[in-house]
């Protein structure tokens, strides 16, 4: 049975005008992935490479931040003051390792995906990768961020893509479903999912007020930036 107050934080939720299970993403065409260093930090946020401005907020796996250290961002540009933010942050702590011999470097970069199809994954329209070298335990979606491996070909734009996997999950136990319409739906108010790509016990569909044990991922999406990825009703665990 619901909790009465979780039931009433779900009715108020739920009335929120601005939540809409709207799974169509913003465009990220134009977002960039840089490595670069934190050469300011205060009051939290700071700077990249004394250009690129950051919310720690926005800095994954809530990894401390230092002066000095080094980091991949994906960035965005404001159209009207041309000014660089990041919206998401990795700290970089250890080099890529690699068993395989190569005479290209391996770096890595933030990605976000642009679409997928039954074989490929892409992150731009030039760019994809076979989904084998996907390293994550469900269905990849269009918006969902990425850490890639990869190498550039001396002398060439092209990307060698070695491997792909989540910017980072999280597991949040008794969860509430606060919106369910047709094949998407929120999970409190702040977490998008779409039945195309959810991973859940055979015969369950998500209900409203339904607590549930959920997995998310970064993921940029129309009003929200994490995606659930897995669903798990609590009243079918016991």
């Amino acid at each position: 049975m619901l909790n009465p107050l979780r039931k009433v934080s779900a009715i108020v939720q739920k009335s929120n005008p601005e939540e809409k299970p709207q799974g169509q993403p913003q465009d990220n065409t134009k977002l960039k992935s840089i490595e670069g260093v934190v050469t300011t930090l205060c009051n939290g946020h700071g700077w990249i490479n004394e250009s690129i401005f950051f919310s720690t907020n926005e800095v994954s796996d809530k990894a401390p931040v230092s002066v000095g250290g080094s980091v991949t961002a994906l960035v965005e540009e404001d159209d009207i003051t041309n000014t660089l933010k990041a919206i998401k942050v990795k700290v970089m702590t250890d080099p890529v390792e690699s068993t395989e011999p190569s005479k290209f470097d391996r770096r890595l970069c933030i990605r976000c995906i642009t679409s997928v199809t039954q074989d490929s994954i892409y992150i731009s329209k030039d760019a994809s990768f076979p989904k084998h070298l996907f390293n994550g335990e469900f269905v990849p979606f269009k918006g969902d961020l990425l850490l890639v491996e990869y190498a550039m070909d001396p002398g060439s734009s092209k990307m060698t893509i070695y491997s792909a996997s989540p910017l980072h999950t999280q597991n949040i136990d008794d969860a509430c479903v606060t919106n369910f319409d047709g094949r998407t739906g929120v999970v409190e108010a702040t977490m998008f999912f779409t039945l195309d790509s959810l991973y859940t016990l055979p015969g369950y569909t998500p209900g409203l007020y339904d607590l549930v044990n959920v997995v998310v991922v970064n993921s940029i999406q129309a009003h929200y930036s994490h995606r659930v990825v897995s669903m798990i009703p609590v009243e079918m665990l016991y």
